[in-house]
């Protein structure tokens, strides 16, 4: 988006206004340059309402609150103030009575060790994850990382037995500008049962009369039946030529 040169009109950012994005995007980091957590992706659905209500409303709200709570110790709401590196170092930190860490809690498992999920792939089970691209408080990019670093951990075989879909434009759990409404309960049923690993996810938009409820941010050209493929990390969707709001005009391809 251009830079504006006058007053905001709503087709430009300032240069104020594009810097801030860039610190949002780039992932927090301490005063010493260490980085708190993943950067996020540039994606559409930044214009999603659930977006700026995690950045700038509840991030006030709620996750302060959450960090005293999940720190060892928990401390006190008051004062309400605290030293992001100490913050960091307390969310991570164990005791004799809190002998997991808040950060290893609400971390998916095998997060910070992947290698603990080799007796998973053992045993025959499958893992299929999902994150919205642009979920505000969760980065993909922090779950891209973690496929990565599973996929070191198994030799490069992780697809064997776990898969990753990215959903563009989703902000967190569900809306944006995105295809938010998939089945991913059966394509994981039929891969444990079956030996059917999922090639894609069908999604599709949830415009008027979706018995889940419509989803009030699609764009007002997208076919209210929209469909996308949604596809496994790190291929993305290619449009092949026919209709552009069917899944069927898309081909899933190394990026």
């Amino acid at each position: 988006m251009a830079t504006c040169s006058a007053d905001r009109n709503g087709q430009c950012l300032s240069a104020a206004q594009k810097q801030l994005l860039a610190s949002v995007y780039a992932g927090a980091r301490t005063p010493s340059g260490q980085a708190v957590y993943s950067g996020f992706p540039w994606d559409p659905g930044i214009a999603a309402a659930n977006w700026a209500q995690w950045k700038f409303v509840n991030s006030q709200v709620l996750d302060p609150a959450a960090g005293y709570i999940f720190m060892t110790p928990p401390r006190s709401l008051d004062p309400f103030t605290v030293d992001i590196e100490e913050g960091l170092k307390a969310i991570t930190a164990t005791d004799a009575t809190f002998t997991t860490s808040a950060s290893a809690v609400i971390s998916m498992p095998g997060h910070e060790n992947p290698v603990g999920l080799v007796p998973v792939r053992a045993r025959g089970a499958k893992i299929l994850v999902y994150h919205g691209v642009s979920d505000a408080i969760f980065s993909a990019e922090d779950t891209v990382a973690l496929m990565r670093r599973m996929d070191r951990a198994v030799g490069g075989s992780s697809a064997d037995f776990a898969r990753y879909f990215p959903v563009p434009g989703m902000a967190h759990c569900s809306g944006g500008l995105a295809t938010d409404q998939f089945d991913a309960l059966g394509p994981l049923v039929r891969w444990v049962e079956q030996g059917e690993a999922p090639q894609a996810l069908q999604a599709s938009a949830r415009g008027a009369g979706n018995p889940g409820g419509a989803n009030a941010e699609l764009p007002a050209g997208w076919s209210a039946t929209r469909t996308r493929p949604l596809c496994p990390w790190p291929q993305v969707a290619r449009f092949q030529g026919g209709d552009l709001e069917s899944a069927a005009s898309f081909r899933c391809t190394s990026p």
